[in-house]
């Protein structure tokens, strides 16, 4: 019976070690980089922080100029196909200045944006209702 309780614990704290690390690992590999660091960063994939501060329409992209914590600003492009295809057409969709988080890839001027992780928008804002 001791032999039992044993292996119980110590594959208990085994799986324990394991989660814990498999817990790290996912928080420091999908920590998001602040626009202001972003501009230092060679080109490649990031997932990236920054608050908009103006967005326009061009041609078949929405183009947004997002601002890091230190200042700094980027343009930002993601196609109104995806937009539409996630959130509804543009013209429903209210983009607000605020924080916005997503997935991109930076070529050292321009980020590319591929997928929004945390939006400054709402779609299908529906008006008040008069009686």
């Amino acid at each position: 019976m001791k032999k039992d309780n044993k292996r119980f614990l110590l594959l208990s704290v085994s799986l324990f070690a394991l989660f814990g690390a498999i817990g790290i690992y996912a928080t420091s590999s999908s920590s998001y980089v602040d626009v202001s660091d972003l501009i230092h960063k060679k080109p490649g994939v990031y997932m990236v922080r920054g608050d908009v501060v103006r967005w326009t329409v061009q041609g078949s992209d929405l183009v947004l100029i997002l601002e890091g914590k230190k200042g700094d600003k980027i343009t930002a492009r993601v196609p109104v196909s995806y937009i539409e295809k996630k959130y509804g057409p543009l013209n429903q969709v209210v983009i607000t200045k605020g924080e916005m988080v997503v997935k991109g890839y930076w070529d050292g001027n321009v980020l590319r944006i591929s997928d929004i992780l945390k939006g400054c928008h709402s779609a299908y804002q529906q008006p008040t209702v008069s009686t």
